[in-house]
């Protein structure tokens, strides 16, 4: 009979799973329960349970810590996790801790027994091979921590080497995807355990590790020197694949290089994780990493050739920005690159870009785009080709949106501006760097912008509206020179008298006696 362990904060769910089912139907035995964590953690291990049924959040230690600890300390036990919270961080977790299923409360009776009697199926498969095939038994002398540290992490851990002697040949499989939730389907529908039985039925050795999202295979065999492992592997891996698909699971497969020794594994698992994250990048059901050494010299030189032609435009051209997106799709598209490279080329097309519209129109960017950073890291962090394409696209189409529906108006609207602003400032001292701020552009552009749409410069302008000023002052007003040149932002008399004149044609005292005249007249 197997024995199952109950573990929930609240005590009338424990006694309605304990009651309510019938386990001795399912030939199964309750051996203990518990409402906190580090309760049901000390009687976990005392009483050994082979399926352990648990909520996430209780006091002490959640559901999730309870699984880990349970895992680290080498107990075998069945997992199944029943909550009712659906966050998708928490069923995450749980499939990487190898959870059977992820129940949300209220579930029905009838789920948790149907989801124990899969508890149940994995715990026979595991008997059932521990028992008939001996070869799997040798695996468990590289237990997990050792298998992530000497595969995964290139690390040397100690561990007994004896069992795997009789192999002279090491490859590792890496599957990945992007889609929701695929580790668990992937589980659910059985494919793990078939492609494990198809490349068993063969031969082949295989030790299986759930890591980071993907599913790590060590495959080992003792075979003849003209039967490459890698043939048996990658018809598993075609096959699978096509299954898979069927099931409307999209599967990446990376397979890695042959090795002769246990200790050389994690050569075989870096080829073979670069080509899994290579294929679910660009959708290619399987990848062999033989081929990535000339893929990224390729691509290496592509890019530097790339970046040469990027810095030999000096002004932006529409027309020649979207050529060079188009052509850097094209290589995406036609051919396999590294994925790293690609990206690094789209970054330094769209900074580009960016750089010379600031340079040629004044702007400043972020206004457009948003923070330039946090746009080149969302490039970065797209998982696949199709979501990179329309990262840089989405980009180009803003720009050209911004630069040819609003460019001529903001023109219009910033030169208006410019002019009330001095309207009501040109007493002050105005510099061009401070005005150029204000608007939230370059001094030169504003400078050559409010040129070109007034035909004055902006001191010519500043110029005529302190001498307006100054002469209605000499006309309307008894102060003293000085005082005027003061009031219309002039400190030195001197230089006031002077522009006065070279603009009115006469001196300010010249100018007040003839229109003192005038009046008197």
């Amino acid at each position: 009979m197997y024995k199952l362990f109950i573990a929930d904060d609240e005590q009338l769910v424990v006694e309605t799973l304990s009651a309510v089912i019938d386990w001795n139907a399912y030939g199964i035995g309750i051996v203990g329960t518990a409402t906190n964590g580090k309760q049901a953690l000390e009687r976990i291990l005392q009483s050994d349970p082979d399926i352990v049924l648990t909520d996430i959040r209780m006091p002490g230690l959640n559901g999730l810590e309870l699984i880990r600890v349970l895992k680290e300390k080498g107990h075998k036990a069945e997992c199944i996790i029943i909550s009712g919270y659906s966050e998708f961080e928490y069923a995450k977790e749980a499939i990487k801790l190898e959870a059977v299923d992820y129940l949300i409360k209220p579930a029905e009776l009838e789920e948790v027994a149907k989801t124990v009697s899969r508890a149940l199926k994995r715990l026979e498969r595991k008997a059932d091979a521990t028992e008939n095939r001996p070869e799997l038994r040798n695996v468990a002398a590289l237990d997990r921590a050792a298998f992530t540290d000497l595969i995964v992490h290139a690390k040397r851990p100690s561990f007994d080497q004896t069992p795997y002697e009789r192999y002279n040949q090491f490859a590792v499989l890496v599957i990945g995807s992007t889609q929701t939730l695929w580790l668990e389907r992937l589980k659910n529908n059985g494919a793990t355990d078939a492609l494990l039985s198809f490349l068993t039925n063969r031969g082949i050795v295989v030790d299986l590790l759930y890591e980071q999202q993907k599913v790590i295979l060590l495959c080992m065999g003792a075979m003849e020197v003209n039967e490459p492992l890698t043939e048996i592997v990658l018809a598993a891996a075609e096959a699978f694949s096509k299954d898979s698909s069927a099931d409307d699971i999209s599967l990446s497969f990376g397979l890695g290089p042959v090795v002769a020794g246990i200790t050389q594994a994690n050569l075989s698992f870096a080829a073979a994780d670069k080509a899994c994250e290579m294929g679910v990048f660009f959708g290619v059901p399987v990848m062999e990493g033989s081929r990535l050494e000339e893929i990224t010299r390729v691509s290496g030189q592509w890019l530097s050739e790339w970046s040469d032609y990027l810095q030999s435009f000096v002004r932006y051209e529409q027309k020649e920005f979207e050529e060079m997106l188009e052509r850097w799709t094209e290589w995406g598209t036609g051919r396999l690159m590294a994925p790293v490279l690609l990206k690094k080329a789209g970054i330094e097309w769209g900074n580009r870009m960016l750089d010379l519209i600031e340079q040629d129109y004044g702007i400043k960017i972020e206004k457009v785009i948003g923070a330039r950073p946090q746009l080149m890291d969302r490039i970065l962090d797209t998982p696949d080709w199709a979501s990179l394409q329309q990262q840089l696209q989405d980009l180009a189409k803003s720009v050209q949106f911004y630069l040819s529906v609003t460019k001529t108006t903001m023109k219009e609207k910033v030169v208006q501006e410019i002019k009330a602003y001095l309207e009501a400032h040109y007493h002050e001292n105005i510099g061009l760097d401070q005005l150029a701020e204000r608007f939230g552009l370059n001094s030169s552009y504003v400078s050559n912008l409010y040129s070109k749409s007034t035909g004055q410069t902006i001191l010519e302008y500043i110029t005529l509206l302190r001498i307006q000023t100054a002469k209605k002052m000499l006309r309307e007003s008894s102060f003293k020179i000085f005082k005027i040149s003061e009031r219309v932002g002039y400190d030195n008399q001197r230089y006031f008298c002077q522009v006065f004149k070279k603009v009115v044609g006469v001196s300010p005292g010249q100018y007040r006696e003839e229109h003192m005249m005038k009046s008197e007249e």
